[in-house]
């Protein structure tokens, strides 16, 4: 979950939650939800917030690891396949949520080019 990410590496950094919060420009208590799991599901524009203020890439919050495509792609798709029957329509349009995450984060331009785009 994010939340245990979002703290751990705030720990690190030795942050208090108000500084955190006061950096990521994010409500203490909002803050404190995610961190505890109450809070699961941020938006795009928090995940970025928090990223900024803790200096990383929103992927190392969201626990994104690259991996090499092969038989795991396979897997992945099978085990999708046999659960996606019993899922009720919130947690279709959670998954749902969630490829529109995986895809708005591959098709992001990088800060980087953005001067490119100019």
């Amino acid at each position: 979950m994010i939340g245990r990410r979002v703290k751990e590496i705030r720990m690190q950094k030795k942050l208090s939650l108000s500084q955190l919060a006061k950096r990521a420009e994010i409500a203490k208590s909002y803050l404190s939800n995610l961190e505890r799991d109450i809070c699961i599901n941020p938006t795009i524009d928090v995940v970025e917030k928090l990223a900024k203020a803790l200096k990383v890439h929103p992927a190392v919050l969201l626990s994104w690891e690259i991996k090499e495509l092969g038989s795991g792609m396979d897997d992945s798709f099978s085990c999708i396949k046999s659960h996606i029957s019993t899922l009720d329509s919130v947690q279709l349009k959670e998954l749902r949520d969630s490829i529109d995450i995986v895809v708005w984060k591959r098709e992001k331009v990088p800060l980087s080019d953005l001067g490119n785009l100019i």
